[in-house]
């Protein structure tokens, strides 16, 4: 799945795909190694949500929400459900949250080893996934903290 860097959460590895940013912009965060094929790390947002800090790699840069959005990446995984398209996916971790959130991630049938299916992902609002508990709708915020990688069938 192609998506804007804007749309990937803290902690997603993501592959540099392409841009529509100013030549400008361009000319200097190439200078920096922001190559096609690069990995790209969103590192940390601000509080309000810009701007936020990218890594490529020892080289940490500021960009506004408005660059990030003009920035085409490629998610490498293990990733957050959040930016998975429709597939069969194994939960491999959480990133965050302690004790409830693993716990209201079980009583959804969310576990590590545990595989979902991946109906229906809009990258705004509510995912839809199937587990062994039947299908289920995932807020954003709650979908960034779950990490997956595809199975292969």
């Amino acid at each position: 799945m192609i998506v804007t860097l804007r749309d990937c959460p803290e902690n997603t590895k993501c592959e540099l795909i392409d841009s529509d940013i100013p030549d400008a912009l361009k000319s200097r965060l190439m200078g920096l190694g922001w190559l096609p094929g690069k990995t790209i790390q969103v590192v940390r947002r601000a509080p309000m949500g810009d701007p936020t800090i990218f890594l490529v790699d020892s080289t940490k840069i500021f960009l506004r929400e408005e660059e990030s959005r003009m920035i085409k990446v490629k998610p490498l995984y293990p990733a957050p459900l959040a930016v998975a398209e429709k597939g069969v996916y194994k939960i491999t971790g959480f990133s965050a949250g302690g004790h409830r959130f693993v716990e209201r991630a079980r009583n959804s049938g969310l576990f590590v080893g545990g595989i979902i299916e991946v109906i229906s992902n809009p990258l705004k609002g509510k995912i839809i996934i199937a587990t062994k508990n039947g299908e289920i709708s995932i807020g954003r915020g709650f979908s960034e903290k779950v990490f997956v990688e595809p199975v292969r069938r």
